[in-house]
């Protein structure tokens, strides 16, 4: 690890220079060794050092081929997490730094492009609907061989809802969903908001696109039975036809996670609202498809497992594609690079902070 402070405005060496050299790796262990410090006489103050000099830290995560394969298990995803974590911490912080005036544009849209890219996608979309659900046909002998007790623990009481509910339960999850994906009308009652309309409409369009591919991608290869398949109380003949093995995962919940999500990602970037408030934003963003989703497993549709895929899915969707339009200066603060060794490969990761 070398982490430098430099006085990038009038000094030509570093202010302090800390190195920590490779002596041995480890399987999934960081590099450790010596630490030489170098110390310069022209110090400014702390105030200063902070206000003037950049920092920068080169972390190289090892992963040895031959050693302690158990712990390589455990420790990469522990590893990985705390530097994503990092990451993100330090790109969230930069962003607040980076944010465009209120006179520019939030989001940096090619609607000519995106918007049209969009509208065809939801036009054939519907035609993708129809062939997942003869893909997803059962007869007799598939819905007779389905068995309550194979379905995990967490998911086994879907199986065992209530037939009289299940049309109210229906027509409940139709109308939140209705009401999510036409939440992200709102947004028009903001005057900073709806001056870039053409350009919100291109990527709420642009965002279920992506959720729908997602979908399709899951739901066309995954055949799982819908829970009412193995209700009991419901008749054979109902557990026949089209649309039966297509459960994973729920498209409703994802669909309406998708709407709202990105209703409340829009707001809050607009307003420039972090913190607590941004988190109880996101979280009552979470409420009509959570409903969606409750009544959808009220209707025999889909186990708690879909519904908690559906909204991760909806809901990245609903946050990444306007993420992935933010119009911020760009920054090299990031770097990654890929590392080897004698004892070992991996990626070295150079953060500018």
């Amino acid at each position: 690890m070398e982490i430098s402070v430099c006085d990038t405005a009038n000094l030509k060496k570093p202010i302090c220079k800390v190195r920590v050299e490779k002596e041995k790796a480890g399987r999934g262990h960081f590099d450790s060794g010596s630490r030489i410090a170098e110390a310069y006489a022209r110090t400014p103050p702390p105030a200063e050092i902070f206000k003037r000099c950049s920092l920068r830290a080169t972390f190289f995560i090892i992963f040895a081929p031959n050693k302690v394969p158990y712990m390589a298990w455990i420790l990469r995803p522990v590893v990985l997490f705390v530097l994503i974590a990092g990451i993100a911490q330090q790109a969230q912080a930069q962003s607040d730094s980076t944010l465009p005036s209120r006179k520019e544009k939030i989001y940096n849209v090619n609607w000519k492009v995106e918007l049209p890219v969009g509208v065809a996608a939801l036009c054939i979309s519907p035609f993708g609907f129809q062939a997942l659900d003869r893909t997803s046909m059962f007869d007799k002998e598939d819905a007779l061989a389905l068995n309550p007790a194979d379905i995990n623990a967490f998911d086994r009481p879907g199986a065992f809802t209530d037939p009289a509910k299940f049309t109210i339960s229906q027509h409940r999850s139709d109308l939140f969903l209705n009401i999510s994906v036409l939440s992200p009308l709102v947004l028009a009652l903001d005057k900073r908001v709806r001056k870039d309309w053409l350009d919100l409409i291109s990527m709420y369009l642009v965002a279920h696109t992506f959720d729908n591919a997602v979908y399709f991608a899951a739901a066309f290869p995954i055949r799982r039975a819908r829970p009412y398949i193995y209700n009991p109380e419901v008749p054979l003949d109902a557990k026949v036809g089209i649309a039966k093995s297509n459960s994973f995962f729920s498209g409703h919940v994802s669909f309406a996670a998708t709407s709202t999500f990105f209703l409340a990602k829009v707001y809050t970037d607009y307003h420039g609202i972090k913190g607590w408030k941004r988190v109880g934003l996101f979280a009552a963003a979470a409420v009509p498809p959570s409903l969606v989703g409750v009544y959808r497993m009220r209707a025999g549709k889909h186990f708690r497992t879909d519904v908690l895929t559906g909204l991760l899915v909806g809901g990245a969707s609903g946050i990444l594609v306007p993420e992935l339009h933010r119009n911020l200066r760009k920054h090299k603060q990031l770097s990654l690079s890929p590392y080897y060794s004698g004892e070992g490969s991996g990626v070295a990761v150079t953060i500018k902070l």
